[in-house]
């Protein structure tokens, strides 16, 4: 697999999709789960062929295609029952200014798992990237072509280096557990918890029930349960400071109701208060 994946980054982009991009088929878009985060992301199409939904649009997405997700951005959540066959490389740019990446296979029915072992970046890449698109956002007309001026050649560079990382790559089998448990906490963040299930997490890492409570307790110092509540914690309080309703809120962390979440901030009302003074660095 990491063969097609290099190939597909080094022949380069073909279009890139993001908040400036014309509107397209926004009558689909309620047929899409929607999310926001406050990081930034960055998805790279290496194989098949889907649609994807991104501030209120919906855009078909071939191989090449390149998808820019901006802050607090509305955004499709997870995969569909009709995508299948799939491989997108997914690229997390996060506030601490570090960068992160790894490849997502998605099987029938919109069954997705973790494929590579994730991958890091020196920092002058993500201030590459992060300064052109803040640049790019601080520009008052932008056009597609613009778009591409701004962000193809360093997406590119940033492509580059993620193939030369996958042709060199040699780690023990130790490392690559570590690696695949590191994307997965990188995974519960992007989705702000919603939906991790230990079922949905087996899926995702490819360990079963035991196994993964085991590695990622001795991993990351915590259960998977206390992680995804610490997750919760750092978005509710981030949440709230943008300005986001608890009932907003609720549907962003996967409560079934604006009640549950009530209760869930009552119970973890002192941590909330200690992240809204000292921000959790550990996730």
């Amino acid at each position: 697999m990491n063969n097609l994946i290099i190939q597909r980054l080094r022949q380069g982009i073909t279009n890139i999709i993001s908040s400036f991009s014309a509107p397209s088929c926004q009558e689909e878009a309620n047929k899409f789960d929607a999310s926001t985060h406050l990081q930034r992301e960055i998805f790279f199409v290496i194989d098949g062929d889907s649609r994807y939904m991104l501030n209120g649009s919906v855009y078909p997405v071939p191989p090449g295609t390149v998808c820019l997700i901006n802050h607090w951005e509305s955004h499709a959540f997870g995969y569909r029952k009709n995508d299948c066959n799939l491989l997108h490389f997914w690229i997390n740019i996060w506030s601490n200014e570090h960068m992160s990446a790894y490849a997502m296979h998605v099987e029938k029915n919109g069954v997705y798992r973790i494929s590579t072992r994730r991958l890091t970046f020196p920092p002058e890449f993500q201030m590459l990237i992060t300064r052109r698109w803040d640049r790019l956002m601080a520009l008052k007309e932008v056009t597609q072509e613009i778009v591409m001026d701004y962000m193809k050649l360093p997406l590119e560079m940033l492509f580059n280096e993620i193939a030369f990382q996958l042709q060199n790559e040699s780690s023990s089998e130790k490392e690559n557990s570590d690696s695949i448990l590191e994307s997965l906490k990188k995974y519960i963040q992007t989705t702000n918890g919603r939906g991790c299930s230990y079922q949905k997490l087996e899926q995702v890492s490819g360990y079963s029930r035991s196994h993964l409570a085991h590695r990622f307790r001795k991993y990351a110092g915590c259960s998977l349960g206390n992680y995804i509540d610490k997750v919760r914690v750092a978005y509710t309080v981030k949440a709230l400071q943008r300005g986001l309703k608890q009932k907003e809120i609720a549907f962003e962390l996967g409560f079934s109701s604006p009640s549950n979440f009530w209760l869930w901030m009552k119970k973890h009302r002192e941590d909330i208060k200690r992240e809204e003074i000292c921000p959790d660095q550990s996730l």
